[in-house]
């Protein structure tokens, strides 16, 4: 008895270590369960706070919504990382986001979310389930008096609710102002959808609107609008009049300690309001946070117009934000700031303004990277490979980068730091710069090489497969010499494509030069064809594509004639493509007396068949080892859509480059459409990396490309 009485003390005394679960973490990958201000968050676009304190934001770079507890610690609650729609119904942890905007809580503790770029409101109810509440997902305006379900928004920004449960809406690119009353009615309460300003002192659906984005409501019922393309902040009181509290429409600094509207903001993007009426505006591009007092006085709250971060200072006038985007008020009266492109999320006391870093630790991601490829940023992606262990690389060319998919589907850096120039040989290649890489090859042992045009020359760099980069060919300048000399000293005129066969050589096309010039393993460089000595073929020569199967031939696009031509060991050049005609024609019948409009970039698929990828007519044809011609993805007109559908039915656009795994699967750069794409051996389609959105040079910083009609 006395064994089994310390027996069992042993197991109660030990039990609770026993028995303490520890929490698992759906995206540890991403810095879930770890501190906040340990996590690298770049892009976050909307911030609200619930009853208890939590604090979310709209992580847009992950394409989901995240919870700052009470403790500090950063979780996931919506979003799987993939920019997309899907998921309703189910758990919001499982749904696709496509840049998460504007963040609002009901009374109820359901939290809404304006999915922007799916151009709907979702909302996560306090189990964790996803569901829309306005929008179809067509970017456009209708729907006014029926369900909100079924109209249209446009790139919806901001949400906020009262407290009977109406939903208001930013309609951003409507310039409007919706409503979503208890029973799923939409209307539209302020704007008549004209980018502009006016309408002041009257009622708010007769006004002009300009791109709002943030609003809040007070505790008397009146909504506030950040009218950003106006640079004002406007008000709509319970009647529905709307005014002007504060900016003169100027894009400029100016006003402080004097009345809001005579001052001036430049690119507001969000208001809150605290519980005895102090506004707040994110006073974007002036880096300040300002504040309108009870008598109507501007001062700036926060920030001291410089961009440089210096800390969380002492008090908040003295510490500096970049582009703080969004807004909100917990329940200690402490604002929460997203300091954007501080790349943090900031909490400041309204009492005593101390500030404190409450997520982010002030790295940025680049466009996605460390996610899923679907969820990144791409511009103009051109020439693609795949390496021994299945990665997928492409030259990310506006970027200045090649990137990298993993067989997991998530996206990496490969090579470039982002900025335009041809430095860095002899170091690492994800240091080096590059000047919009655009076409690229590997060869068996995983080098990579990579054209930057260079000026108005051209210059070959080589990644070997510890990732250091060297000057392969080119000098920089623009000609056709260096031929029996390095390759390094030679000059090009337009390189058009780079290949590699079996034992290693490099093989470079010209169009402009119309030659087609091979590198050995002994970096010697000569000519193996000259388009100007081919009189016989009848035709102006422009090698463009480039392929070299097993035996040594070397298959190139002719894009001067139309053609696909073959040159063999020997130097013998014969058509094996393509009537000359410039016309797209001939599908199942033979390639010989097919019109090929724009050939482009040629691969071998694994049963020895050419593909040819046609750039101005946005398909991919196939040609088989019987000579015969068939279209194997791509409409013929330009665009995108078909995701998951067979290939012949999908949209492309500007298919470049082409590359085949060792399963037979075919990734394509959608050059024009800013994305990768797989077609599988059923021959559906599918997206690999990239969307719709393009314009960042760096994720976080200013626009530097307009997109979607707004400033």
């Amino acid at each position: 008895m006395k064994f089994l009485n310390i027996f069992l003390f042993v197991v109660i005394f030990f039990l609770p270590q026993w028995s303490q679960s520890k929490t698992v973490y759906p995206y540890q990958d991403i810095g879930d369960g770890k501190p906040a201000t340990s996590v690298i968050l770049t892009l976050v676009d909307g911030v609200a706070v619930d009853a208890e304190g939590n604090i979310f934001i709209s992580h847009r770079s992950k394409n989901r919504i995240r919870k700052i507890d009470k403790d500090g610690i950063i979780t996931t609650v919506a979003g799987n990382g993939v920019a997309g729609y899907s998921g309703e119904g189910g758990p919001a942890l499982e749904a696709a986001l496509n840049f998460p905007a504007g963040l609002a809580f009901d009374r109820e503790g359901n939290l809404y979310v304006a999915d922007r770029n799916n151009h709907r409101i979702r909302k996560i109810d306090k189990s964790g389930i996803i569901s829309t509440v306005a929008g179809n997902g067509v970017a456009d305006w209708n729907g006014d008096d029926g369900p909100g379900k079924e109209a249209s928004l446009n790139y919806p920004s901001g949400v906020v609710l009262d407290d009977t449960g109406n939903l208001f809406i930013a309609d951003r690119s409507n310039n409007r102002i919706r409503k979503v009353d208890t029973k799923g009615i939409i209307t539209t309460i302020a704007g008549l959808g004209l980018p502009d300003y006016g309408g002041d002192f009257g009622p708010a659906e007769d006004a002009l609107l300009k791109y709002p984005f943030g609003i809040t409501l007070d505790g008397k019922g009146n909504l506030f609008i950040a009218d950003r393309g106006n640079n004002r902040v406007r008000k709509i009181d319970q009647k529905g009049i709307i005014t002007t509290i504060a900016g003169d429409s100027m894009h400029s600094f100016a006003g402080d300690y004097g009345p809001a509207t005579r001052s001036s903001l430049a690119y507001p993007t969000d208001v809150a309001v605290d519980r005895v009426g102090n506004i707040y505006i994110a006073d974007r591009n002036n880096n300040r946070i300002r504040k309108i007092d009870s008598l109507g006085v501007l001062s700036t709250f926060m920030g001291t117009g410089k961009r440089g971060y210096n800390g969380d200072n002492e008090i908040a006038p003295e510490t500096t934000l970049y582009l703080p985007f969004a807004l909100a008020i917990d329940p200690q009266d402490n604002l929460i700031v997203v300091d954007r492109s501080h790349f943090r999320v900031r909490s400041v006391s309204l009492k005593n303004q101390s500030v404190k870093t409450v997520a982010g630790n002030g790295e940025s991601l680049f466009k996605g990277d460390g996610g899923p490829g679907t969820g990144a940023t791409l511009n103009t992606p051109s020439g693609i490979a795949i390496d021994s262990r299945g990665n997928i690389l492409f030259a990310d060319m506006l970027h200045n980068r090649i990137r990298w998919i993993d067989p997991k589907g998530y996206i990496h850096t490969y090579a470039g730091n982002g900025k335009l120039g041809i430095e860095g040989d002899g170091g690492p290649a994800v240091k080096a710069a590059l000047y919009q890489p655009s076409l690229m090859t590997i060869d068996g042992k995983d080098n990579i090489y990579i054209v930057n045009r260079f000026g108005n020359g051209w210059v070959v760099r080589k990644i070997d497969a510890g990732g250091t980069i060297t000057h392969f060919a080119g000098n920089g300048r623009q000609g056709n010499s260096g031929d029996g000399g390095p390759a390094t000293e030679a000059s090009f005129f337009a390189i058009s494509d780079i290949a590699t066969d079996r034992q290693g050589n490099v093989y470079l096309s010209d169009t402009i030069n119309k030659s087609i010039r091979k590198i050995g393993g002994d970096g010697i460089i000569h000519s193996i064809f000259d388009g100007k000595f081919f009189k016989n073929l009848g035709e102006e020569v422009h090698p463009n594509g480039l392929v070299v199967d097993e035996a040594g031939n070397v298959y190139f696009s002719d894009s001067g004639s139309s053609n696909i031509r073959k040159l063999d060991p020997a130097g013998m050049v014969t058509t094996v493509a393509g009537s000359g005609a410039f016309a797209d024609s001939g599908d199942g019948g033979s390639a010989i007396k097919a019109g090929i409009r724009s050939p482009g970039g040629l691969v071998l698929g694994p049963d020895g068949s050419l593909f040819v990828a046609e750039e101005t007519t946005s398909h991919i044809r196939k040609i088989n080892r019987d000579g015969v011609i068939t279209r194997i993805a791509g409409t013929s007109l330009p665009g995108y859509n078909g995701d998951e559908l067979p290939a012949i039915a999908a949209q492309i656009k500007s298919p470049f480059r082409m590359v085949f795994d060792s399963k037979g699967n075919l990734y394509f750069s959608d050059r024009d459409n800013n994305r990768i794409r797989k077609i599988d051996t059923r021959g559906k389609i599918s997206t690999l990396a990239g969307h719709s959105n393009i314009g960042w040079m760096q994720d976080g910083l200013e626009v530097r490309i307009t997109v979607h009609q707004f400033p």
